[in-house]
């Protein structure tokens, strides 16, 4: 009868380890989804029934289906803000990539002090608010109080309308984009030079090749998953960024700025045309989602 009084309670404790075995994880996630699923999963789903209805300052008047979709599609600034955000988004994509692989480089094969340094104030902006970097630059870019006009006119050069003028503000704005999110490449691309072996530099010198052979035809073919991350992290980063441009240009001069995301914020909280800015979220989120399958097959990649 002891024996198996034992045994019971060894039963009972082996599957009281074993249920706590199982909840553990679940107790660990449990958090972090409900954050997801509040904050994000919820108004997901909340903004694709706005979209499927007519909705002014939140009043839904009207079926209308997939109707806003089509107007939304059909809309001339619609199309262009698409257009605009994706040139500037991958136009700073090219610019970080060129500065950040040739950063990354000298800072791999420079031993110094100084390279550390610089390493160090090229993250700054990677960490800075980007609130604080918009404004800060958008101080340093005004037309006719700001610290590099003023600097232009002390060297005898005509003041430039950085933020005034419709063909130099998407450049003013594609600098400051650059300038933010290049850090991020440079750390990608000097993790990846960090990780190639040595034998491989090694070989190659033995049989002749020069540097930029050695960079092209062997550390650059075996950099292809920093390549790809950096690439996707930082096309979505400037797809979604709605700070910078708000903050430094507003969308303006004109329309000469207007993003995606300025244009959805317009036709929510400016002309509270809910419907419709609902629709345009979810294909913003449509692209987003495009693009993190990207991401999530390319972290797959390893360097063999």
């Amino acid at each position: 009868m002891a024996d198996m009084t034992v045994a019971v309670r060894n039963a009972n404790q082996s599957n009281r380890k074993k249920l706590r075995d199982k909840a553990m994880p679940i107790c660990l996630v449990a958090p972090s989804a409900l954050i997801t699923i509040l904050f994000l999963i919820i108004p997901m789903f909340y903004a694709f029934y706005c979209s499927l209805y007519r909705c002014d300052y939140m009043n839904f008047t009207q079926y209308l289906g997939f109707q806003n979709y089509a107007s939304v599609l059909s809309s001339k600034s619609f199309i262009s803000s698409i257009g605009l955000t994706f040139q500037i988004s991958f136009i700073s994509l090219a610019f970080s990539l060129i500065l950040g692989i040739l950063t990354a480089v000298w800072i791999d094969k420079s031993n110094s002090v100084i390279a550390y340094i610089m390493e160090l104030i090229i993250l700054i902006p990677w960490v800075t608010s980007m609130v604080v970097s918009a404004l800060l630059w958008k101080w340093l870019f005004q037309d006719s109080l700001g610290l590099i006009n003023y600097l232009l006119g002390l060297i005898g050069l005509q003041p430039v309308k950085f933020l005034s003028s419709k063909t130099v503000a998407p450049w003013t704005l594609i600098f400051v984009m650059t300038w933010r999110v290049y850090a991020y490449v440079m750390i990608q691309i000097l993790a990846g030079l960090k990780a190639i072996p040595k034998d491989y530099e090694e070989a190659a010198s033995i049989d002749g090749a020069n540097r930029f052979q050695l960079f092209y035809r062997i550390k650059l073919p075996l950099l292809k998953t920093p390549l790809a991350i950096s690439c996707i992290i930082v096309a979505l980063s400037n797809i979604n960024n709605v700070v910078v441009p708000m903050t430094l240009t507003g969308g303006g001069p004109g329309k000469a700025t207007m993003v995606m995301g300025i244009q959805i914020y317009n036709e929510s909280f400016s002309y509270f045309h809910f419907g419709e800015s609902s629709a345009m979220s979810i294909l913003m989120c449509i692209v987003n989602f495009i693009l993190i399958v990207l991401y999530v097959k390319a972290v797959k990649y390893e360097i063999k």
